[in-house]
């Protein structure tokens, strides 16, 4: 620690910059506080790279920025794809381009919690918002391209959700 402090102060000194410190892992274990972290996480990102769940469905990765920083935000889920626990942890990748997946961040900006992450054998995910409102995101589409095609995006992605829903029920 004291060597820590030494070298920043020979680092000021010297007009050296500073060693910018990544911040700590954030865990959340409580499903309910969970919910709404992810809400929060995902409404407030400036860009949403990926989405990415593992084969058994359990974990789902969101890689985003905000500001000059990358999280993945990995959220654990039940059998059933309630989200259950969370953590954000720091990411080495270069931030400042707008990511495919953007246009979630204001689509779930007004969402009070992110609640379910199902995960088809296909590998899209489809999130469920605490008032119902649902999106597919499925690996290779609805990127959301250009900027204008945002809100063509995510209408898209309600009606996949809506129409997989659907289709699962029958």
């Amino acid at each position: 620690m004291l060597i820590a402090i030494i070298l920043r102060l020979v680092g000021l000194v010297a007009g050296l910059p500073l060693p910018l410190q990544a911040p700590a892992t954030e865990e959340v274990a409580t499903p309910r506080a969970a919910q709404v972290r992810l809400a929060e996480v995902l409404g407030g990102a400036d860009s949403i790279d990926s989405v990415v769940a593992t084969a058994n469905g359990r974990n789902v990765t969101f890689a985003v920025s905000h500001g000059d920083e990358a999280f993945d935000v990995v959220a654990h889920t039940d059998k059933r794809g309630t989200v259950i626990a969370l953590e954000i942890v720091p990411a080495v990748r270069p931030v400042g381009e707008v990511g495919p997946l953007s246009w979630l961040a204001s689509e779930v900006v007004e969402a009070t919690a992110v609640t379910r992450l199902a995960v088809d054998e296909d590998a899209a995910v489809t999130i469920t918002t605490n008032d119902g409102r649902r999106y597919m995101v499925i690996p290779g589409r609805g990127s959301g391209g250009a900027p204008r095609a945002a809100t063509n995006t995510a209408v898209e992605a309600r009606w996949a959700a809506e129409w997989n829903s659907h289709r699962q029920a029958h």
